[in-house]
């Protein structure tokens, strides 16, 4: 797998995007990413790596770097998996919290749940036409120095790829043990470079079919359903001679396969828009409790995604949302956005639209070749996003 640096800071901001919520989270989701820029390189092996400045953070500092960029470095490898298992569909990673919290209570008197075992992330993998495929993704990273005495490093990896199997039990889509899971551990100060230890559970978790224009599909406002209990809702069958029994934990049962399927994919259309900018546009498909009320108001530049920035490459327009950085004395422009037309169609609430759109234009993204006449690292994605960083010139003031 190759995988450029920028494609780590966009699988970043497209994790965290729905979940920091607040009047500062445009500039949040930026800086999430950007404050990586000085942290990865390419050593002498050619592997990804960390700099010395990313090596001799504050210890504070490193559990968040190794949570942060754990969550880049996973769900770049994690969209890969499964986009080798499923070649022809297209792949969207959705944060589980903000899934949970449409048909789980997390807060108030339940609050308590925020906490409870589930994965981190769901990637859904659709094709217009065919039943989306569902895994679970849980990701970890460590940023220890390898000891060959104690070996510290390696026995934290095994640690968090044992967590990690605990977390994704906690959720369960349908039967028993038949939704994919992958466990990731990413190890920043791994021998010849970064080292993302994989572990992975077979299955296939398959939500229904929608088709457009027919009740259930993904264009139709869904409300949410608080009331799915929690306590020993997972039925777990009978099996190496113990007797079947009840756990606690988040399950979807099969009677609300399709509101799970529609909820996935507006959950999914709202982080998009977010992403871009979205505002008004992202509360259009998030309930009470997913946090509509956060989007559900006017957006201000200097401290939200503002949806009035474009770019265009290779004859191509993007649209959505910038911000201007500075990284010690360089000024850089992060600009992140969506295929105009794509938006388009996600901003007036025409997700199954969307969809078969992305689909066609997904062999239709810039070329390496073409991508390379941008003025800085720019990185593309199938569902249409694009983050783009430019350093901008030098601005110098003309004396009073």
């Amino acid at each position: 797998m190759t995988c450029p640096p920028w494609q780590v800071l966009h699988a970043v901001a497209r994790g965290y995007v729905l979940a920091g919520q607040g009047m500062g989270r445009g500039l949040a989701e930026h800086w999430l990413s950007l404050k990586y820029c000085e942290a990865l390189y390419g050593n002498r092996a050619g592997a990804m790596d960390l700099i010395d400045k990313g090596r001799t953070a504050e210890r504070w500092y490193k559990s968040m770097q190794a949570r942060e960029l754990a969550v880049g470095f996973g769900l770049a490898a994690a969209e890969h998996i499964v986009r080798e298992r499923y070649p022809d569909h297209i792949v969207s990673a959705v944060d589980t919290s903000t899934i949970l919290r449409a048909g789980w209570a997390l807060g108030g008197a339940q609050r308590d749940k925020g906490s409870r075992p589930r994965p981190d992330f769901l990637i859904e993998a659709w094709k217009p036409g065919e039943p989306s495929k569902v895994t679970f993704v849980v990701c970890r990273g460590n940023h220890q120095k390898p000891s060959k005495r104690s070996g510290r490093t390696r026995s934290t990896t095994i640690q968090q790829l044992v967590k990690g199997s605990e977390l994704a039990e906690g959720m369960q889509i349908g039967e028993w043990n038949s939704a994919p899971c992958l466990m990731l551990s990413t190890e920043l100060m791994g021998q010849g470079g970064i080292v993302i230890n994989t572990l992975q559970s077979p299955g296939e978790a398959l939500l229904p079919l929608r088709i457009p224009g027919t009740p259930g599909n993904a264009d139709e406002e869904i409300t949410g359903k608080s009331g799915i209990p929690y306590p020993d809702a997972i039925r777990i069958p009978a099996r190496e001679g113990r007797r079947a029994r009840n756990v606690d934990g988040f399950q979807v049962g099969e009677d609300d396969l399709p509101w799970f399927g529609q909820l996935l994919a507006r959950t999914g259309a709202a982080g998009l828009t977010a992403f871009a900018g979205g505002g008004r546009k992202t509360a259009q498909y998030l309930t009470k409790h997913q946090g509509r009320e956060h989007y559900d108001v006017p957006t201000f530049a200097a401290t939200s995604s503002s949806h009035d920035a474009e770019i265009t490459v290779a004859g191509r327009k993007f649209v959505g949302t910038d911000h201007v950085f500075r990284m010690e004395t360089v000024r850089i422009e992060a600009f992140s956005g969506m295929d105009a037309r794509l938006y388009g169609l996600i901003s007036e609430g025409r997700v199954e639209e969307y969809r078969q759109a992305a689909y066609e234009l997904r062999s239709t993204l810039p070329s390496a070749e073409e991508a390379r006449k941008w003025n800085g690292p720019i990185s593309f994605h199938e569902d249409g996003t694009v983050m783009a960083l430019s350093i901008l010139p030098v601005r110098r003031r003309s004396p009073l």
